[in-house]
């Protein structure tokens, strides 16, 4: 089975904008093991572009402005005590990330190549 066939299964797998079991298992049932493999990795790579992490020292749970910033995003709340006073957030492969230490990094990056 060719990737277009194995993207079409993974979209039909969703009912609005949700994994459906049902049709998960249905599928799964139908296909081979080699194909069921590319399936799988297919509907991993969906969820991780669906889903937003968001780890800080304490859990914020004021998830309505998040949803207006990430419409379309499940949201994960991660508690993180090892970051100071800031938030790092993972949205797929991007990882943005507001804390002291970093702007402490920066700031001593910058007196380092421009004051020697």
């Amino acid at each position: 089975m060719n990737k277009k066939k194995i993207d079409k299964l993974v979209a039909a797998s969703y009912k609005d904008n949700q994994l459906d079991k049902k049709k998960v298992y249905k599928i799964a049932s139908l296909i081979n093991r080699t194909d069921l493999k590319k399936y799988i990795n297919g509907l991993k790579m969906v969820e991780k572009r669906k889903t937003l992490i968001i780890s800080s020292p304490t859990i914020d749970t004021n998830i309505k402005n998040l949803k207006k910033l990430f419409p379309n995003k499940k949201i994960i709340f991660k508690k993180d005590s090892s970051l100071m006073l800031g938030v790092r957030i993972a949205s797929n492969d991007i990882v943005y990330e507001y804390t002291l230490k970093n702007s402490f990094d920066k700031i001593v990056n910058h007196i380092e190549q421009n004051y020697d």
